[in-house]
């Protein structure tokens, strides 16, 4: 098949993403919003046709391929963001997303780990040399602790798959029935029946300003997620002052810090909110414009 080159008419950065200020498209979405929302505040011109663009942001496998070679061909360079999990013997329609990822990266000049987690796990599937490691960030105007009573120990997700625990998080209701438990998400569409303990309220599938005022709400946040490379939900829980409890297992661990303890110290960290409140505070590293500039510094903007 024979391509034709097209010049450039003009030059920006394209993120292969588009972004929707709404709960759908998960990390990808969020990351694409946050990102194209710096770009304009800090007038970078952007372009919407990935032919046109200087630079670009390919997200994991969001982009086609074809064109993607047309556009390194006129000399667009390529930072490819990574939030991955890679396992043996996956199944065809997931398998079929990492070899697209795989071919992806070999077009790239500079990759971008979401996470330590994710650079153990994916960098030996890739031939790359040239990467970073940068940890995910939230918008601080959106996500902010603004004081309000805490009284719910909360849970996010819009995914109920089995890598989610949501099996955890039961047990952790089944356990704890003193504690009130905010669930914001589709926790309807779980097998496991929620909304049969009376400790339980459930929330469906909300917006970010509507997410940011339930953060609000929470003491704690319980993440039994595991090998989840780099939850963005973590991160905007933190910013909010929501300490969290957490699966050791995935790359959880690396944001939280000592902003929280993991899943089997969940006694110790509900005496200790306090103390992890405060520091939730000193978190200024999960500003998303400090984690951008990094993106930019990687493509020499």
């Amino acid at each position: 098949m024979k391509f034709r080159i097209i010049p450039k008419i003009s030059r920006g950065i394209y993120i292969s993403v588009k972004p929707r200020h709404d709960s759908a498209g998960g990390g990808a979405n969020t990351f694409s919003w946050n990102y194209h929302r710096f770009l304009v505040r800090n007038q970078i011109p952007t372009v919407d046709n990935l032919l046109f663009a200087e630079k670009t942001v390919v997200i994991a496998d969001k982009v086609n391929l074809n064109l993607l070679w047309l556009a390194k061909k006129t000399g667009c360079f390529i930072l490819h963001r990574l939030d991955e999990h890679f396992e043996k013997n996956e199944l065809p329609a997931r398998r079929k997303r990492h070899d697209k990822i795989i071919r992806i990266n070999r077009l790239a000049d500079v990759t971008v780990f979401q996470s330590e987690f994710v650079r153990n796990n994916v960098l030996p599937y890739l031939k790359t040399e040239n990467w970073k490691v940068i940890i995910n960030g939230a918008d601080p105007t959106v996500f902010h602790d603004n004081q309000r009573e805490r009284i719910y120990v909360g849970h996010v997700t819009n995914s109920v798959g089995d890598k989610k625990r949501l099996d955890l998080l039961e047990k952790a209701i089944k356990e704890h029935p003193e504690e009130k438990f905010l669930l914001v998400g589709n926790h309807n569409k779980s097998t496991i029946n929620f909304s049969c303990y009376s400790n339980v309220k459930m929330i469906g599938s909300v917006g970010k300003d509507e997410l940011a005022g339930y953060y609000q709400t929470m003491k704690c946040l319980y993440f039994p997620s595991e090998n989840d490379p780099c939850p963005n939900t973590v991160v905007e829980s933190i910013l909010s002052g929501v300490p969290v409890c957490y699966n050791r297992v995935g790359g959880t661990v690396e944001i939280v810090r000592d902003c929280g303890l993991p899943l089997d110290q969940f006694n110790i960290l509900l005496q200790e909110i306090p103390q992890l409140h405060k520091n939730c505070a000193d978190r200024d590293d999960l500003h998303f414009d400090l984690v951008a500039k990094k993106y930019m510094n990687l493509m020499h903007c």
